[in-house]
């Protein structure tokens, strides 16, 4: 991380000068860095357990392969899925987490300040993915008391 990078400067000062200059704070992306940050002071991402994904697709449609996914364990669980290309992916992710079934879970990505409600059977056999170029989902996934 570099100097103002939080902020979106893009100007990295050399060694050797010894002042910065003037540059706009782009509020969209401090939004995003606070976010992230927040999210990754979560214990679990220092103490939990890592675990890569299966992701799959359909025959004919190889776009899942663009997909990368991942999750962690400990006293929070997380699901993080991001798509490695230049155009929309789509795929199904499968979780490790047999324990999931038969319960319904709220997935709350908090870079993107969105939430969907999901069963965990989906988080199990296989949960529908769909994203744009370069885009992911960071979600913690908490179960619901119904």
């Amino acid at each position: 991380m570099h100097n103002g990078q939080l902020e979106g400067a893009t100007v990295h000062l050399p060694v050797f000068l010894g002042r910065y200059p003037e540059e706009p704070i782009d509020s969209a992306l401090l939004g995003f860095y606070h976010s992230l940050l927040q999210a990754l002071a979560d214990p679990t991402f220092r103490d939990g357990r890592w675990r890569l994904c299966e992701r799959s697709g359909w025959p004919g449609d190889d776009r899942y392969l663009n997909l990368v996914a991942w999750c962690w364990e400990g006293d929070t669980r997380w699901l993080i899925v991001v798509n490695l290309s230049d155009d929309a992916a789509a795929g199904m992710v499968r979780t490790p987490w047999a324990e999931l079934r038969g319960r319904q879970w709220q997935l709350t990505d908090p870079t993107q300040n969105i939430a969907f409600q999901r069963s965990g059977d989906d988080l199990v056999n296989g949960l529908f993915v769909e994203l744009d170029a370069w885009q992911w989902h960071l979600f913690r996934i908490d179960p619901l008391h119904v």
